[in-house]
Order: structure tokens, then C-alpha cells, then sequence
């Protein structure tokens, strides 16, 4: 097709995008035009238009059935997370606390593995709860940088290294990770053995919440002095 066709291709298709009742002010052009059916022979225009509208018809609705089940998903997300924060509130002891959270994100995830790395405060370990304590400028940490300075939860596969440094000997049996930043508290990361269970995309909203609930549950242990100063 030659430059020419092609530009008077585009002076047509925009005449008739802006005189939509062209077609109906000159009916005799109908006769002159040509529209194969895939089925073989031709059709009119009109039944070409309903065809066209029909499949436009299919995809909108596809997609309002697609915004109601994310609409439903993320209600039911909001219950459970409701429900969740109602709970962790009333656990007075944060090796319980964080038992409790675990054992919930393990659950609510299918997940296989949890850890949770602190900065700041020194939190006893609860009986089915891993926590690591850090500092957030120590040089293990550099390859966590970008991930806390975001400050939103990712999903995916991590690099050897930073499996190596989540889950210690179980790293090799990780294949897919959610890593949530908690601010200037700390990290937290599921892992699974599942490499499709979390991917790049996936929605991270009950995740980045859940981080809020931590961080607010640990500023209430923290000296009433640096509260103050905070």
C-alpha cells in the first residue's frame, strides 16, 4: 500500500467517523460496497454493524462481570481483614501477637513459610513465629533497600541471596514471595513453595493494611518518651 492510498485511506475513515449518516444521505453507494462474512457469503451492512455491536455488547459485559467479582473479592478481603485486626487488638503480649498474624497470613495464603525481621524493637519469639532482629542500616539489608524505600508490598520471585537471608535453610524450597515493607519497623515476607502462588501484579492491598496494623501495634510498646519525640 502506497503512501498516497494509505493517506486518502485516513481522510475517509475520519469523513465518516465525523458524518456517521453519510451511508443514510447516500444510499446508492450501498450497492458499490463489500463485506465478506466468515462463514463465506456476503452480508449487508447493517448486519455487519449488528455483529460488530453484538461482539462490543459481549466484551462490555465480560468486563462488568469481571469489575463485579473484583468488587465481591475485595468486600470479602476487607471482612477478613476487619475481622483479623478486631482479633490481633485484644492479644496483649506481641509473641502472641505475632503468632497469631503468622498463623493467619500462613492460612489465608496457603503459604509454607513466615519471616519477620524488626529494626528497632527486641520482641521475643513466640513458639510457631520466626523474628529476626537487625539493624535497618546494616549491610544485610542494602539489597532490601529499594523494596522498603517503596514502602508497598511486592510479589514474585526473589534472587538466592535475599531467600538465603529470609528463610535460612528452607530458602531452597521457596519459590514465590510476598516481601511487605513495615516503614521503620521492620520487613515481612511469605514465602511458598508454589511459584505461581504469588507473581509480579498480584493485588496487595490486604498485605500493605496488615503492615499498618503492625507497625501501630508495635508503636504502642515503644518507651513513652520516644513516642513523644516521634
Amino acid at each position: 500500500m502506497s503512501d498516497n492510498t494509505r493517506s486518502i485511506e485516513d481522510i475517509v475513515k475520519k469523513y465518516l467517523r465525523q458524518n456517521p449518516d453519510f451511508l443514510e444521505r447516500e444510499p446508492a453507494l450501498l450497492k458499490h460496497l463489500e463485506l465478506s462474512h466468515a462463514s463465506g457469503p456476503a452480508v449487508s451492512l447493517i448486519e455487519k454493524q449488528v455483529q460488530y455491536l453484538r461482539g462490543q455488547n459481549e466484551s462490555l459485559e465480560h468486563r462488568h462481570n469481571q469489575l463485579i467479582q473484583v468488587a465481591s473479592d475485595n468486600e470479602k478481603l476487607m471482612s477478613r481483614l476487619h475481622q483479623l485486626t478486631l482479633e490481633l487488638v485484644t492479644i496483649g503480649d506481641l509473641p502472641s501477637f505475632f503468632d497469631r498474624l503468622s498463623e493467619a497470613l500462613l492460612s489465608e495464603f496457603k503459604a509454607d513459610i513466615i519471616n519477620i525481621t524488626l529494626f528497632n524493637q527486641e520482641v521475643e519469639a513466640g513458639p510457631k513465629t520466626s523474628i529476626f532482629h537487625i539493624r535497618r542500616d546494616d549491610p544485610e539489608m542494602q539489597q532490601f533497600h529499594d523494596h522498603i524505600e517503596k514502602g508497598v508490598s511486592v510479589c514474585g520471585r526473589l534472587n538466592r541471596n535475599k531467600r538465603a537471608h529470609l528463610f535460612g535453610s528452607r530458602a531452597q524450597w521457596v519459590q514465590s514471595t510476598a516481601l511487605v515493607p513495615m516503614g521503620d519497623d521492620g520487613i515481612l515476607a511469605i514465602g511458598s513453595s508454589d511459584p505461581a502462588r504469588f507473581y509480579p501484579g498480584m493485588g496487595t492491598l490486604f498485605l500493605d493494611l496488615l503492615a499498618q496494623v503492625v507497625s501501630s501495634r508495635l508503636a504502642l510498646e515503644e518507651p513513652e518518651e520516644q513516642r513523644k519525640s516521634a
